[in-house]
């Protein structure tokens, strides 16, 4: 267009008005020149337009292609997540445990069979025995059980010959062996009390009367032994009271729901201080597992339905306490631990000295708040919580991570190792032998070394994979939380005395978890401190060896004689099984005498 112009230009000054070779004049040269100029200018105005539309669209897309691939991102994320958590579910489903001693002779070793050793022949891992529920151990001792002998004979008694009926001559007996009969009896006891009357003539009563049976609540329809059986079953075993209700009708005993409820309400309140001084004794202990777990009370007070409480449970050297309570916060550890929340340290012992207070738990925010807080307080973090992320994240994506997670799973498996090595050594070393104090501690030292490589080769490899590109998301998860949970995770090498997890306390509160699932929660807040009291007693007693029923057949007896009344002092002493006579430990270690009271 430029030209074009130059060129009209041009024409105007060589001649202005001259005719032009082709007839026409300048001046309409000129103005055919500005309306192709015109229209040259639209069309260029109108290509400016269409080129800001076209560059405004363009940057719409691009934001769409930008939003596009942030959801998709997302939309990974949450896939990968899913996979992962079904890859959870089928595992606890359909798969074997991930925390057993060793896997299955016919495994191909993806599984991964735990902290223990074991794997094929001749792969320098030994085939473990299997142990616990199921395992072979031997012919077992049923001795100490009551014996009921049967004899067995031809109807109407002996033989005769079938040909001539001459009567066989008996030539002994012939004992077949002995086997296990289950009966559960529910019989009517009728206490007959004697009475005397004086024949001498000495001042005093005439006429005295045998004392009747300690009855621990007064009226109560149930002997002590079935209020303990109840207690036991209960709570101990997690039968819901439906389930009672329709064992005892089948056995012939017609009972209410209500009776029951009732009793069990009636015999928390004597147990109480039992609990109680469980509960105190446990706060002093320098040394717990915690965990907690969630229960349903269907009428809390306010009149909103039902709510969830949380059933927390500490564990001592010698004692189990449960403690329910509507928070899940740190004001329930703080009170039961001994902690100021106000300043979050320690409170001083009953001497006035500080304390120091080491914790097993799992990862939980309350337990490293307290242990970040508080000077003294130590935290122990359960390694078969961290290695269940190293498991899930293998199931997650098998084809990408199934080795990584197995060779996450075999250090983890040494450090175990290593650690059963540390705790033997250490036991040795805290009594040694007379002649062999130096060899104890030789192995204690070498023990501590044996640790020391396992935690490096951790250390080592956690650092060289966080730096490492393109790790799959659920093995990042896993490093991160190996990371931030580190110093909780490697303080075990101070306290042998402790197990590397915190499985004490989460087998501990899987009894009120399958009374959870059975009974689906409490009533009021009343029956859940209860259910928490009678937990605490049941589980303090099994920790020392004791058989429940006969212990809490004896304690309720004991009330009985004390007009019903809930024990106290000297005579609450005697049941705390680590003030208990070696007699009595003995005696309540025993299954109940059959009909009788064990002081009978």
């Amino acid at each position: 267009m430029l030209w074009l112009v130059a060129a009209v230009a041009g024409v105007v000054a060589g001649g202005a008005g001259a005719p032009s070779a082709g007839g026409a004049s300048a001046e309409e040269l000129l103005a055919r020149a500005l309306e192709v100029i015109e229209r040259q200018s639209a069309r260029i105005d109108e290509l400016a337009r269409e080129n800001a539309e076209l560059r405004e669209q363009n940057a719409q897309l691009v934001r769409v292609d930008e939003e596009l691939r942030e959801l998709v991102g997302r939309q990974a994320e949450q896939l990968a997540e899913a996979n992962a958590t079904i890859a959870v579910l089928q595992r606890i489903v359909f798969g074997r445990s991930s925390e057993k001693s060793g896997p299955s002779p016919d495994s191909d070793g993806d599984d991964d069979a735990g902290a223990g050793d074991g794997g094929k022949p001749g792969s320098g891992k030994e085939k473990q025995v299997k142990r616990g529920p199921g395992a072979r151990s031997g012919r077992r001792d049923f001795s100490g059980l009551p014996r009921f002998e049967v004899f067995w004979d031809f109807p109407g008694g002996g033989y005769c010959c079938p040909e001539c009926g001459e009567p066989f001559t008996l030539l002994g007996d012939h004992w077949s062996g002995e086997q296990l009969d289950w009966q559960v009896i529910i019989r009517l006891v009728a206490n007959c009390q004697r009475r005397y009357k004086r024949k001498c003539g000495c001042e005093g009563p005439q006429t005295v009367m045998a004392p009747g049976p300690p009855k621990a609540i007064g009226k109560g329809l149930f002997t002590n032994g079935f209020t303990a059986m109840l207690l036991t079953e209960r709570f101990g075993s997690g039968r819901s009271m439906n389930s009672l209700v329709t064992g005892l009708a089948r056995q012939g005993a017609e009972i209410s729901p209500a009776t029951l409820a009732g009793t069990v309400a009636q015999a928390g309140r004597l147990l109480a201080p039992l609990a109680g001084a469980i509960a105190e004794r446990n706060r002093d202990s320098w040394l717990i597992h915690a965990d907690e777990t969630t229960w349903r009370v269907f009428a809390p007070g306010d009149g909103g339905g039902p709510a969830k409480f949380w059933l927390w449970v500490f564990i001592g050297a010698d004692t189990v306490c449960f403690v329910m309570d509507p928070s899940r916060a740190g004001t329930v550890l703080a009170r039961h631990a001994g902690i100021d929340e106000d300043t979050g340290q320690l409170l001083p012992g009953a001497d006035g000295e500080p304390r120091r207070l080491v914790i097993s738990s799992d990862f939980y925010a309350v337990y490293q708040s307290a242990g970040r807080k508080a000077d003294g307080l130590v935290n122990l973090f359960c390694w078969s919580h961290l290695r269940r992320y190293f498991v899930r994240a293998g199931d997650a994506n098998p084809a990408q991570l199934r080795r990584w997670s197995d060779a996450w799973l075999d250090r983890i498996r040494d450090l175990y190792a290593a650690h059963d090595e540390l705790m033997a050594a250490w036991q040795e070393a805290a009594a040694p032998p007379a002649q062999g104090k130096q060899a104890s501690a030789a192995r204690l030292e070498k023990a501590h070394e044996a640790w020391d490589a396992a935690v490096t080769v951790i250390d080592e490899t956690r650092k060289d994979q966080a730096k490492g590109p393109g790790l799959q998301e659920p093995a990042k998860r896993a490093l991160a939380t190996l990371d931030r949970q580190w110093d909780g995770l490697i303080a075990h090498r101070d306290y042998p005395m402790a197990g590397l997890d915190n499985n004490l306390a989460e087998r501990t509160i899987r009894g009120p978890v399958v009374t959870r699932k059975n009974a689906g929660g409490s009533q009021n807040p009343g029956t859940a401190g209860t259910a928490a009291d009678i937990w605490t007693i049941i589980a303090t007693a099994q920790l020392a060896g004791l058989n429940p029923v006969t212990y809490l057949t004896a304690y309720l007896d004991q009330c009985g004689r004390h007009d019903g009344k809930p024990l106290s002092g000297e005579a609450l002493s005697r049941f705390l099984p680590w003030n208990a006579s070696p007699e009595d430990l003995g005696t309540w270690a025993q299954p109940p005498p059959d009909g009788k009271t064990p002081d009978q």
